[in-house]
């Protein structure tokens, strides 16, 4: 798992470094390599918690807090328009972050441990990380596969019609 977390993380790097000296492409490729880097970071410290530990819990909850501010951050990033249909899945990948982490805390907070809130928690991170997973394959040119998939294609025309004779 963690091998595959960091190769994908490398793999958003990939399609936009060394795009050219277009200023927008520039910083979304500084922000994404820098939250690629905290993330991938984040993620080895939350698989290197020892579980067995009294601390874990709180650990746990400190590493999810930290990645919860990365995914505000991918949120809030300004996306060139070559990427524009990232954007919405980066808010998606947010706000599925946010409601995850919000949960976990439930869970490891409360004096009874609820093991519905637990599967619900995770389901937001998965999907949080599903979103990723998309990100990185649009970032290298590739469409996102899975039958839970739905591609929707525009024609964006970058001029005016003209729609009457001189």
């Amino acid at each position: 798992m963690k091998k595959r977390i960091l190769l994908l993380f490398a793999l958003f790097l990939l399609p936009i470094s060394g795009c050219g000296k277009d200023a927008e492409l520039e910083e979304y490729n500084k922000n994404i390599s820098t939250f690629t880097t905290n993330v991938a970071e984040i993620s080895t410290r939350m698989e290197n918690i020892d579980t067995t530990s009294d601390e874990a819990a709180t650990e746990v909850l400190a590493c999810l807090d930290e990645m919860q501010a990365q995914f505000l951050l991918l949120g809030q990033m300004n996306v060139p328009d070559e990427f524009a249909s990232i954007e919405s899945l980066a808010d998606e990948a947010s706000d599925y972050m946010t409601e995850a982490v919000n949960l976990y805390h439930e869970v490891f907070e409360n004096d009874t441990y609820s093991e519905e809130t637990a599967s619900i928690a995770q389901e937001n991170y998965d999907r949080a990380m599903k979103r990723l997973s998309y990100i990185s394959s649009l970032l290298q040119g590739r469409l996102p596969e899975g039958e839970d998939i739905i591609i929707t294609e525009e024609e964006v025309l970058d001029f005016e019609p003209v729609t009457e004779e001189p």
